[in-house]
């Protein structure tokens, strides 16, 4: 598949430089930890640029940082969802402060900012995060514009900043053009969510549930697929390897920044918080549909649940504003006592006390009521053979019990902490103890989903890459051991496999195969056009005799619980043909690969006449061998003594030109997926190379963009450092 457009990863993204530097594993983990700190540290910045207090904003940048939501992403792998979650708070971090400069020159650096930030939100690669992130921006420009011009009574006081916002997004679009032109414009016509991966079942796919959602509380209650520390899965998705929850703390504090602080911002923050979790809740609710049919592309985007990031920076800054009220008010700074407050304080823990109580005593029962409300499908929907969803939650009971009695704990502490800085028995240090608990708090859940192992180990040559070390050209592997040898393994030794997972790839081979359960990776003429000369066979399998065709499967090496078989009925990597048949319709091509009659390795299916004559010629001993294969060029030599078509088994995407003899010539799509061209008589040589003009445009753009950057940013900080410098005297 295209490496650039099918949006393969972070190969843009700055972060990710080191990873192209070093040894990979080790610096993917540092990569992550850095993001770590870097999301509290932006979260720290943004929280300041709303007027609150060191104290306030540490409270801030912690429970951000340590909320299970941006760290359980390790356990999975989800980088790209952190990198995108850790940069969130610089981006309104920037957009703050450019509303708020002193100057129309600071005000435009910051925009520039914002830009650039933006800029690497959607170089992450994760796009339905970096949409949701402009969602956010979005929102609170509106909001801040609609406060200016009822402030001023004004609009020309709004032109400016809404201007410049839409600037900002510009910078960032073109910033990331090098990956998300080529990459738009691939998923839009070329991967398989051009088309098939829209509607309702696919937007509410992996949606947050009751489950999730009262995980907020006792983060245990939902648990994971793989029953870490005792917590099962038991809620509707097919597994959970991630949590969405971000702590205790962040929630009892977050509510006391929205109930007490009385601000315009903790207002707006408090309904994005609350619009971004009925979103993550999908079909649980019918307010989805909303979403569904009247926001852009919400139809072709799924796991709703992903926008949770948005709530988590929401209530830490709600947090932050919460411990902001409570010093106002003591230093009299408030404009007016909150009698509710002390109130709130003691009846959160009480509430968590209750919670606590009900979960020990009555633990079985309150699982078996939450079923009855909220998940009829428990007691019926078995995970194995006996044990169901239900089961599951008793299982989870020990877990659930601990984790209630920690959040009664944690929040009663706080509460502690406050009631005694309120009552003036201790003076602001005790604040301290306030920073400390949603970090003790996030290190003991989080730990659950960090873990570390040999890289090198499990990544080193084993008996069957050597095996194919050993044995030259040009084939593909077919992985049916993957339990044994996953099946991003063998790739990673440079050998080709027949399948895979990517989730982007290009949707003709996609339907080829079936689609996303690859109904059809065992059939025998699929794996013989694409060349699978090898079978990575688990021990015992036995396939019937003739099922890949007349010659027998011979077995090369056999280790143990694993196989590999030679299949010489697989066609050749590149072939020359001289009978075709014209099918325009793509459905009844991939029907007569499956299932029909012809030889495959002399009929070629095409969807588009061929200009040259083609006649069979059986006394023809013509030829076609790789004579260079390259990541981006592949060079055939041929010997063609009459017309003929050209085949070659990789998969046809419109970014690769064609030149015979040094000609240029048309790329034919056969089979309904591999390339194919037509061939005069007497060629020699056949060159495909790879050529995205969206991809050159998109990369032009993106270094003229850094250019500008670069001037505007270095001429901002020349001409600052000369008007700071003190005149001499005269």
């Amino acid at each position: 598949m295209p490496y650039v457009e099918a949006f393969h990863g972070d190969i843009f993204y700055p972060g990710s430089v080191l990873k192209f530097i070093l040894d990979w594993w080790r610096w993917q983990g540092w990569t992550l930890i850095i993001h770590f700190f870097l999301a509290g540290l932006f979260m720290y910045g943004a929280a300041r640029q709303f007027r609150l207090s060191k104290m306030a904003a540490v409270l801030s940048g912690v429970c951000y940082m340590f909320a299970s939501l941006l760290i359980s992403w390790v356990s999975p792998g989800h980088d790209g969802k952190i990198y995108v979650a850790s940069l969130f708070p610089a981006a309104f971090w920037c957009l703050q402060h450019g509303f708020t400069a002193e100057t129309k020159l600071r005000s435009f650096m910051w925009f520039s900012g914002l830009g650039a930030v933006i800029g690497c939100v959607i170089l992450s690669p994760h796009p339905q995060m970096s949409y949701f992130t402009l969602w956010a921006l979005a929102l609170y420009t509106l909001f801040k514009l609609i406060v200016i011009l009822r402030e001023s009574r004004s609009v020309k006081h709004v032109i400016r900043p809404a201007v410049l916002t839409a600037y900002a997004v510009v910078i960032g679009l073109l910033i990331s053009a090098i990956q998300f032109y080529p990459g738009y414009k691939y998923t839009s016509n070329f991967s398989p969510r051009a088309d098939s991966k829209r509607g309702w079942q696919w937007a509410t796919s992996w949606s947050m549930h009751e489950e999730e959602l009262f995980a907020q509380v006792i983060p245990e209650f939902a648990g994971t697929s793989s029953g870490l520390e005792g917590a099962y899965y038991w809620g509707k998705n097919f597994f959970k390897d991630n949590s969405e929850a971000i702590g205790i703390v962040t929630i009892f504090m977050g509510l006391a920044g929205f109930f007490f602080y009385r601000r315009k911002e903790s207002y707006f923050f408090g309904g994005l918080a609350v619009l971004a979790v009925v979103y993550a809740l999908g079909a649980t609710t019918p307010i989805f549909k909303l979403f569904f049919y009247v926001i852009p592309m919400v139809k072709s985007l799924r796991a709703p649940s992903v926008i949770m990031f948005i709530f988590s920076f929401s209530m830490a800054l709600l947090a932050g504003m919460g411990l902001q009220h409570i010093i106002d008010e003591k230093r009299g700074e408030a404009p007016r006592k909150s009698p509710w407050l002390n109130r709130f304080l003691l009846g959160f823990p009480a509430i968590m006390f209750l919670l606590a109580l009900l979960f020990s005593f009555a633990g079985k029962g309150m699982m078996s009521l939450w079923a009855w409300l909220f998940h009829s499908e428990a007691s019926r929907s078995l995970v194995r053979a006996g044990v169901s969803k239900l089961d599951l939650a008793y299982m989870s009971l020990p877990a659930v019990q601990k984790g209630a009695w920690l959040a009664f704990l944690f929040s009663a502490a706080v509460a502690l902490c406050i009631w005694l800085y309120r009552t003036g028995r201790l003076g602001q240090g005790i604040l301290v103890a306030v920073l400390l608990v949603p970090v003790i708090d996030g290190v003991r859940f989080n730990s659950r989903f960090v873990n570390t192992f040999d890289a090198p180990r499990y990544w080193s040559p084993n008996p069957v890459t050597e095996f194919f070390e050993r044995t030259p050209g040009h084939y593909r592997v077919m992985n049916f051991a993957a339990n044994v040898i996953p099946e991003d393994f063998l790739p990673f030794f440079g050998v080709e496999v027949a399948v895979g997972y990517h989730g982007n790839q290009l949707r003709w081979y996609d339907r080829l195969l079936g689609g996303p359960n690859r109904t059809n990776d065992t059939n025998p003429r699929l794996l013989n056009l694409a060349g699978a000369r090898y079978i990575l066979n688990p021990s015992g399998r036995q396939w019937a005799d003739g099922y890949f065709g007349e010659k027998p499967l011979a077995m090369e090496v056999n280790l143990g619980p694993v196989e590999i078989l030679r299949n010489d009925n697989a066609l050749p990597r590149v072939f020359l043909a001289d009978e075709y048949r014209v099918l325009a319709d793509t459905g009844e091509i991939y029907s007569e690969v499956l299932s029909g009659s012809d030889d495959l390795r002399r009929v070629v299916y095409l969807e588009e006449q061929p200009q040259l004559s083609i006649a069979p010629d059986s006394l023809a001993v013509d030829s076609a061998w790789v004579a260079d294969y390259q990541i981006d060029s592949v060079l055939v030599g041929v010997s063609c003594s009459h017309n003929s078509l050209l085949v070659l088994a990789d998969n046809y995407f419109d970014a690769w030109q064609v030149f015979v003899d040094g000609r240029p010539a048309k790329l034919l799509r056969s089979y309904g997926t591999f390339r194919a061209v037509e061939l005069p008589a007497g060629a020699s040589s056949v060159l495909f190379k790879y050529s995205s003009e969206r991809y050159g445009l998109g990369r032009t753009v993106t270094g003229l963009t850094l250019a500008y950057l670069v001037i505007i940013f270095g001429s901002y900080l020349y001409f600052d450092r000369i008007r700071a410098k003190p005149k001499r005297e005269s």
